[in-house]
């Protein structure tokens, strides 16, 4: 395998890569290169073009870490498994007509070429006075139901079991946020939230509840999951939602993707019955799906993944009351 070539926003270095791998027209000139978006987990960038057919375009790479977090080592192997995703979801009209298509892939240097949807903004301000609708939740819980309604054959797509991705998500969702010794300190946070996460710390009925959702987490399953379905993978277009950024995707339990919606519809203030619009197949474990919400409020408090929220002391504090007892349900 050839070494991989880390790209950053230079426009000449860009143009090269695009070039050299025939991703752009002979006829298009790289104008500009800017981040699109936080890009959390990758390098993102929006290539501007002129002379081709299209204006712009969307390059992203996993490089050897978290983007937002540079000193967290992360697999590079992330993108083959977005872009697997991409491939699968292809096969479904309901899904295509909600994601950017994928216009080409490079294994060897874990990057790949997407569509640009321009200049959409993702959900986070929802965590502010942006308000979910009833037809936005709708229509991503829509989506939802056609993804883990998708028949696939394991063995056909071994990316998409995404064990590397799974075991770093364990970590950050079930372990570091209850752990004593390694936990991030809360009061950075909000001042006082300390003494709330010790409490919740010291709770071992809660500690060993975690560790068994942690091992359903991380038990392989049959069902594609978007893996991150929160409002930072979302983005706001003329034609309504769209869903980016599947490098948490894996074939797991359904419960899992319902779950992390629920816990951001409590975030965003979105009074919205989590399971409108979504249609389930085969069993489906509401209570499951529960305690996967709780265990996202409390790491998404008290663990190093922060969201952009404002919330006073009082309101975290209710939001981990939540948390717990969604939890041990």
């Amino acid at each position: 395998m050839s070494e991989q070539h880390i790209l950053d926003a230079d426009p000449k270095r860009v143009a090269n890569f695009l070039r050299e791998r025939d991703w752009i027209d002979a006829d298009s000139h790289v104008t500009a290169v800017t981040r699109a978006g936080e890009g959390n987990m990758n390098l993102v960038l929006r290539v501007s073009l002129v002379g081709g057919t299209a204006d712009s375009v969307i390059l992203k790479q996993a490089r050897p870490w978290v983007e937002k977090f540079p000193e967290i080592e992360a697999p590079v192997e992330r993108m083959e498994v977005e872009t697997a995703f991409y491939r699968l979801a292809a096969r479904e009209p309901a899904l295509v007509r909600r994601m950017p298509q994928l216009l080409a892939a490079d294994p060897e240097q874990h990057a790949a070429l997407f569509e640009d949807l321009g200049e959409a903004r993702d959900y986070t301000a929802c965590y502010g006075s942006r308000v979910i609708t009833r037809d936005e939740a709708a229509a991503l819980l829509d989506w939802l139901g056609h993804l883990h309604a998708l028949e696939v054959d394991a063995a056909q797509w071994p990316e998409l079991a995404n064990r590397s991705m799974r075991a770093l998500n364990r970590i950050h969702i079930f372990d570091l946020p209850l752990d004593p010794d390694t936990g991030p300190d809360a009061d950075e946070f909000c001042p006082g939230l300390g003494r709330i996460a010790q409490t919740l710390r010291a709770d071992t009925a809660l500690a060993r509840r975690m560790q068994e959702l942690a091992a359903e987490y991380e038990r392989d399953g049959s069902t594609l999951l978007q893996g991150d379905y929160y409002p930072g993978s979302w983005l706001e277009t003329a034609q309504g939602p769209a869903i980016i950024d599947p490098e948490f995707g894996h074939l797991g339990a359904a419960e899992f993707d319902l779950g992390v919606f629920q816990a951001h519809l409590h975030f965003t203030g979105s009074a919205i019955d989590t399971l409108n619009g979504y249609a389930p197949t085969g069993s489906f474990d509401t209570r499951l799906s529960d305690a996967f919400a709780g265990a996202e409020l409390i790491r998404r408090l008290l663990g190093v993944a922060q969201l952009p929220i404002a919330a006073d002391l009082a309101q975290r504090e209710r939001w981990l009351e939540l948390g717990r007892e969604l939890v041990l349900s």
